[in-house]
């Protein structure tokens, strides 16, 4: 009984200091919404009635006010698998870098409100990373893959910037531009610091440095359909320099860090 008391209260302490704890071997999905629609439902919907590994979907949101939370807690009143955490900070990457620190789970899947394509997904990266991949990238340029409805100049620098990191770095992956992503924790707890303050570039930075560092990853083909309800938060030129910032930083990985 002492032991048990003690192991609870050594539990809690971690919690408390921050410490990326945990004890199970669950999945935490972690969803980024800001001013949802009810699109997000069918969203929910999907995944809850096809992920088949033990889960949490993790609704990351920026304000107490948020009509989302109002939304989805209509639809799934009381649903033990969906847990609210509010952004520390603000923004996508404010969100996800909050859900990380907040969830216990040994291996975390990036998912957007909108994706309605990728939910049988979920499970194919769970078996990749029982594989022993520390990274799954969902990839739109690879066989099975493919990316629909995209403004075109987007679309251009998209696969421009997939090029470029195919032939000219190390980066062993096609779609390096994907928020979609499984990390596992033990590679989520080497990150000493959480540089990304803007833009949807959270999962880019993380990929960068898991290529450093040696993390073992692999892609699966992905299909990511541009959305047609709503409005696309992406700002192309706004939220260029962030994505520069990384570019190089894999350039150097691949320079001087590692070789083909």
């Amino acid at each position: 009984m002492v032991i048990k008391v003690n192991l609870l209260y050594l539990c809690q302490i971690l919690k408390f200091h921050n410490f990326n704890f945990y004890m199970t071997d669950s999945l935490d999905i972690l969803i980024p919404v800001f001013n949802e629609d009810e699109e997000i439902n069918k969203t929910l919907a999907l995944l809850l009635n096809n992920v088949k590994c033990d889960n949490k979907l993790n609704i990351c949101y920026d304000y107490d006010k948020d009509p989302t939370l109002d939304i989805i807690k209509k639809k799934f009143p009381n649903n033990p698998k969906i847990k609210f955490i509010k952004n520390e900070a603000t923004g996508f990457n404010g969100a996800l870098i909050t859900g990380i620190k907040r969830t216990n789970g040994n291996s975390v899947i990036v998912y957007m409100a909108d994706d309605h394509e990728n939910h049988n997904l979920i499970d194919q990266c769970i078996q990749k990373f029982n594989d022993g991949y520390d990274l799954v990238c969902p990839s739109r340029f690879i066989a099975g893959g493919k990316m629909e409805g995209n403004p075109i100049v987007k679309e251009i620098l998209t696969r421009l910037a997939s090029l470029f990191f195919q032939y000219f770095t190390t980066l062993p992956i096609k779609d390096s531009t994907n928020s979609f992503r499984l990390f596992s924790r033990k590679f989520l707890n080497k990150v000493n610091k959480f540089e990304s303050k803007k833009g949807f570039t959270l999962s880019l930075e993380l990929t960068a440095k898991a290529h450093r560092m040696g993390f073992e990853m692999i892609e699966i083909p992905s299909v990511w359909i541009e959305r047609k309800i709503g409005e696309s938060r992406f700002r192309l030129f706004k939220f260029l320099p962030p994505y520069i910032k990384w570019l190089f930083f894999i350039i150097q990985t691949s320079i001087f860090y590692r070789k083909k």
